[in-house]
């Protein structure tokens, strides 16, 4: 699994061996210059913008690159501070000795106000503590498990208001297929469905989990389905018709 900034660093390295410009990718995968130069260079949009992963992946598919796209960011090691180097200095034996009296006697002071106060606000101080480390959405409602809702779509219908013809490859095995007014198919997938033409597509009804998807151009190139939705240049479309 990979997540964004390094999907982005290894789709500039495949483009630049291809000897592909932004403008040339452009063409190919529809996706404006400026789209792409944010996704190989622009880390902040890489973060902020939810459409970015959508985005990466027809980057992902176009140049083949099978690995999972993680929707979170790695966090950065942190970096080591410089030590700083602390020059020495030599104290007198009556500053040290005022300093260790001093931090005696405010050591003693603490310990006592410490037991006197320990039992009666102990709960009270948990408390507190327990409210710095939560965020008002947390106190408001349960936390929910993200994961739960995820489905595992592994098929599609294709319905056919008329004549389409379509080229596709389905976990990288190419299919022609020709559908007649009215007729309809299911197409089943591990991984994923890469259309690469449809032609007549305004003809044709995509349902993606019970959620029709009708497109509304005639030639359609580059359009990606996985178990998460249908892609087309960056955008779910099946989120986009629910």
């Amino acid at each position: 699994m990979i997540d964004l900034i390094q999907a982005s660093k290894i789709c500039k390295d495949e483009r630049e061996k291809r000897g592909l410009s932004r403008k040339d990718l452009h063409k190919i995968t529809k996706l404006p210059v400026d789209i792409i130069r944010r996704l190989e260079e622009d880390e902040n949009y890489l973060k902020k913008e939810p459409y970015a992963y959508f985005q990466m992946k027809v980057l992902l598919n176009y140049f083949g690159i099978d690995e999972e796209l993680s929707r979170e960011i790695s966090p950065e090691e942190p970096k080591k501070e410089r030590e700083e180097i602390v020059e020495y200095q030599p104290k007198s034996s009556f500053l040290k000795f005022f300093k260790g009296v001093f931090g005696a006697l405010i050591l003693v002071l603490f310990t006592a106000l410490s037991f006197s106060f320990k039992e009666k606000d102990e709960d009270n101080f948990a408390s507190f503590l327990s409210l710095l480390n939560s965020t008002p959405e947390e106190n408001a409602k349960p936390q929910k498990n993200p994961d739960r809702n995820i489905k595992n779509i592994k098929n599609i219908h294709l319905k056919a208001k008329n004549y389409v013809w379509i080229t596709a490859y389905i976990d990288g095995k190419e299919k022609v297929i020709k559908l007649r007014k009215g007729q309809s198919i299911k197409l089943k997938f591990n991984k994923k469905i890469k259309f690469e033409t449809i032609g007549n597509a305004n003809n044709l009804v995509i349902i993606f989990d019970n959620r029709k998807v009708a497109l509304n151009q005639k030639i359609i190139h580059n359009l990606f389905v996985d178990n998460e939705g249908v892609f087309y240049n960056g955008y779910n479309l099946a989120q986009e018709e629910s």
